[in-house]
């Protein structure tokens, strides 16, 4: 009888399992079935100029532009850990005819190889001043997304002296200003767990020909689309979007990963905000679980000129998911800075 009763648990159990599977299934579905973006080609678009930029240390960064090139005021576009240019699929098509640059950070997407020099946030403000200074930009606003907005400020730590010449100002999307494990959801015991765990991950880290190998066994499911929609994005996102989203994700090497994740750990400027002399516009997502919304508020409180924009129900991807609101807040964050 135990025996019977056993094996009418588990059978209830795959039961429920396989339901669950197909009720799953179905909701990934009616969710692609109703998107109103998918029609979009996330991708495909590309700037009206582009060219690489070659680095002493190895490195090359892919660069792309749109606008006049002969305008000597610009707008530089910094993407998110493993991300890269096409995240800025609204952006690209042009901002009240203004000069825009992007470029994909060192080891994402086309800017490849990654160079010899440590990857750090300062290392990726150092290439954010060099994309500036070949673009040849007498103004400049930085637009940076997540670990992009935390390059943007320690740029602008780094060159003090320009801020108000040629650094008119910051745009500062879904971003923080300390170990970015600490501004998770659950931060604190993220980050009690990632202490822990250093070691491992970073003996890891270097066989990451390993991870990568394993990566491409792992194929797309229903339950990493509902990861990437819970983790990244607000409710009722777009399903073409948290596709695109992970496809990005997919194809970011892992010895980069592993390079971001040591990354975050040495990037702390909470004592340093107050040197940060020119407007910024802090943008976040109520919904953000990667930065959570209280980064933000913290940024903007601890800015000396800044003003803060909270998006309702959105997540971390701001620039994808309310494309709309963030290109009118950067309009006219703009045309008063520039």
């Amino acid at each position: 009888m135990p025996r019977a009763r056993s094996i009418a648990a588990l059978a209830a159990a795959a039961a429920g399992l396989g339901a669950g599977i197909v009720a799953e299934r179905s909701a990934v579905r009616r969710r692609r079935r109703n998107d109103p973006e998918a029609a979009e080609r996330y991708g495909t678009r590309r700037g009206e100029r582009s060219r690489v930029l070659e680095l002493e240390d190895g490195a090359r960064l892919a660069v792309e532009e749109v606008g006049p090139a002969e305008a000597r005021s610009g707008v530089v576009f910094v993407h998110g850990s493993c991300l890269r240019t096409d995240v800025w699929h609204y952006q690209m098509p042009g901002i009240d005819g203004r000069r825009l640059i992007f470029y994909d950070l060192r080891g994402h997407g086309l800017s490849q190889p990654k160079g010899d020099t440590d990857f750090s946030v300062r290392t990726l403000a150092g290439d954010l001043a060099r994309v500036i200074e070949d673009a040849g930009l007498e103004e400049v606003v930085v637009v940076g997304h997540s670990v992009g907005g935390m390059a943007a400020l320690q740029f602008a730590l780094d060159h003090e002296r320009e801020q108000g010449t040629s650094t008119k100002g910051l745009v500062l999307l879904n971003t923080t200003y300390r170990p970015a494990v600490e501004t998770l959801v659950g931060g604190a015991a993220v980050a009690r767990v990632e202490r822990l765990a250093r070691r491992p991950l970073d003996v890891i880290g270097k066989r990451a020909d390993y991870v990568d190998r394993l990566r491409k066994i792992i194929k797309p499911s229903d339950a990493v689309f509902w990861t990437v929609a819970l983790a990244g994005f607000g409710p009722g996102a777009s399903a073409k979007q948290i596709d695109f989203t992970y496809d990005m994700l997919a194809e970011t090497p892992a010895d980069v990963i592993f390079d971001l994740i040591r990354s975050y750990r040495d990037f702390d400027v909470r004592d340093r905000l107050d040197e940060v002399g020119v407007p910024a516009l802090v943008v976040g997502g109520t919904h953000d679980r990667i930065t959570v919304s209280s980064a933000s508020d913290y940024l903007a409180r601890n800015l000396p000129k800044a003003e803060l924009v909270m998006l309702e129900r959105c997540g971390h991807m701001s620039m994808l998911e309310r494309h709309r609101e963030v290109n009118r807040q950067i309009a006219a964050f703009c045309a008063n800075v520039l």
